[in-house]
């Protein structure tokens, strides 16, 4: 059973607060999030790594992830978020000044679902028939002599490996 001491050093909710920057490198436009931790107290913590709130599962976790990062704008303040993924009431904006410590790259807008993995078997079946079709006319060609028969006998390998990996998920269970 947890004692309350443990309790008291988790905080109640985060959140997330966007500021879009230029990059050092390139010169081009950066999403940046920091985070602030709301404690038992009432006082906020600023730049606190998000995983502050990760005390419990993974699956957990990504559920708190999602909700900060979805509940918070292109630039400014998000909503509170406690460790169950639920918005909650807490204090306003504070002001952020620099650059953040333990903020990092957040992609606007936040992409809704995980991509569609029939399109990447699509892309590997279209890749991998090209490839071991192209190795094979290589081959012929050739008649396997020389560096054009080598690279056709590892286009004709790379082909035929990633059409093996397509049945490989076909039979997968699920």
């Amino acid at each position: 059973m947890p004692s309350d001491a443990h309790l008291d050093d988790r905080p109640l909710a985060v959140r997330a607060v966007a500021s879009v920057r230029t990059s050092r490198w390139r010169g081009r436009q950066l999403r940046m999030c920091r985070y602030d931790a709301l404690h038992h107290d009432g006082h906020v913590e600023t730049d606190v790594r998000l995983t502050v709130m990760y005390r419990r599962s993974p699956a957990d976790f990504e559920t708190v992830s999602r909700t900060v990062h979805h509940s918070c704008p292109e630039v400014g303040t998000g909503a509170w978020v406690d460790a169950a993924g639920r918005v909650v009431d807490g204090p306003g904006p504070l002001d952020h000044p620099g650059w953040p410590r333990n903020g990092r790259r957040v992609p606007w807008p936040m992409p809704e679902a995980r991509p569609d993995p029939r399109r990447a078997a699509r892309w590997r079946a279209a890749l991998g028939g090209a490839a071991l079709v192209v190795g094979i006319v290589l081959l012929v060609g050739t008649a396997g002599d020389g560096p054009v028969g080598a690279l056709g006998a590892l286009s004709a390998l790379c082909g035929a490996a990633a059409l093996a990996t397509l049945l490989r998920d076909g039979t997968r269970r699920r």
